[in-house]
């Protein structure tokens, strides 16, 4: 038997490839939906609306934030109204 006979099934690989924004992808953000709306700013830079209840509560940073990090680059900081 292969990988997802043994330990995951097809409906189970599927479900949590779509609780991710970009399956596949480089960001570990959580897919926005009405229960995790993306209505939240990031801690690091302060943008609003970059992140989800899910993603906050795991301690992430927006994307942007942590691809800088990453390399090495500077951050884009939030310069807008609180509002």
């Amino acid at each position: 038997m292969g990988y997802y006979e043994d330990e995951l099934d097809y409906e189970e690989m599927t479900e949590r490839r779509e609780m991710f924004a970009d399956p596949g992808g480089h960001s570990a953000l959580r897919a926005a939906s009405k229960d995790n709306p993306r209505n939240l700013p990031c801690p690091t830079c302060h943008w609003p609306n970059r992140l989800t209840p899910a993603d906050v509560s795991r301690g992430y940073q927006c994307d942007s934030c942590a691809n800088a990090q990453e390399r090495g680059m500077d951050i884009d900081y939030y310069e807008g109204d609180d509002e």
